[in-house]
Formats: structure tokens, sequence, C-alpha cells
């Protein structure tokens, strides 16, 4: 009987001796690379997808700014120079917008772009006697791949005129183009 009881004993030692066995090991192994693998996905994510998208919303910013301002002097503007020719916007050839204020200020505002793709707008106020009241210069926007800038009569039977502003803007690898289409004021 003992030895039966040492048997049983030796039978009980073997089924609940602790540890894992080797396909509880593999599970484990691949639960762990699983979990490696989104962890690699979720760092290759946030370092590579979240500056690319910071380059982009950067780039659409660039571009809305240089355009609000622009629309915001050409809403104003009495007259537009160079017309009515297509061209690029630059330091050779910047965009110029007049207008006389209500108290018979003429105010000269000038776009151009530098060698440095910065968005520059200088504007000038005179009196009626032609003396500077104020100028000043100030950076509108960063980045500035291109401006392309014509302002023509699209239509014969209407004599509006439409200035229209085709901004591209490139941060990194990201570009955004914006088009905006502004009429003067009449009088």
């Amino acid at each position: 009987m003992s030895l039966r009881y040492l048997d049983k004993k030796s039978l009980f030692a073997y089924t609940g001796s602790t540890g894992f066995t080797f396909v509880e090991l593999l599970v484990a192994m691949g639960i762990g690379a699983m979990v490696a693998a989104g962890a690699v996905m979720v760092l290759s994510q946030i370092f590579i997808l979240v500056p690319k998208a910071e380059n982009n919303m950067l780039a659409i910013r660039q571009a809305q700014n240089a355009g609000s301002w622009i629309d915001r002097d050409a809403k104003n503007a009495q007259f537009i120079t160079p017309t009515p020719n297509l061209f690029t916007v630059s330091t050779a050839t910047p965009l110029v917008i007049s207008y006389v204020n209500w108290n018979s200020e003429n105010t000269t505002v000038t776009y151009s772009v530098d060698a440095a793709h910065k968005l520059q707008r200088q504007i000038i106020v005179k009196d009626k006697n032609a003396v500077t009241i104020s100028s000043n210069q100030i950076q509108v926007a960063d980045s500035i791949a291109s401006i392309t800038a014509q302002y023509n009569q699209p239509d014969i039977n209407n004599p509006r005129k439409i200035l229209t502003v085709t901004i591209i803007a490139q941060v990194g690898s990201s570009s955004e183009t914006r088009v905006f289409e502004t009429s003067p004021r009449t009088y």
C-alpha cells in the first residue's frame, strides 16, 4: 500500500509542479511580438506622419494668410498694377494696390516675394498734399513658393475687373495652392 502511495505521490509531484510548458511560452512570445509590432507602428506614425501633417498645416496657413492680406487690400483698391497681364509677384515685379481713404489720404500697398520666399507688405500713406504720413513694412507670410496675379475684366458685359491671385506655399515636402478672386470697390 505504501508503494502505491509513493507512486501516486510521485505522479502528483509531476503534475502539480510549477513552470510553463513549451506551448505556453510560444503563445506568450507571439503575443509579445504583436504588442511590440503595434508599439513600433505607433511610434513610426508619431515620428513620420506628425511632422508631415504639421508641414502641410503650416503651408495651408501661410497660403491663407497671404491671400487674406491681399484680398483685404484689393477690396479697397482703385488702382492695381501691373495690369492686365498675368505676372509673378517678386521683388522685381511687385503687386501694387492703391486707393484713397475717406479722408483723402492716398494709400499704396506693395506686395513682393523676396529671395527667402517671404511675402513682404509695404504700406505708404500720404496726405492730400503728397506728404508721407506713415510707412511700414511687415512680413505677411513665409515659405511662399510663388504668387501669380492677374487683373482683368473676365466678362465683356460686366465692367467690373477681378484680381485673381494664385498662391503656392511650400513647407518641406508639403505644398498648398490657393486661388483668391477679388473684385475691388467701385465708385
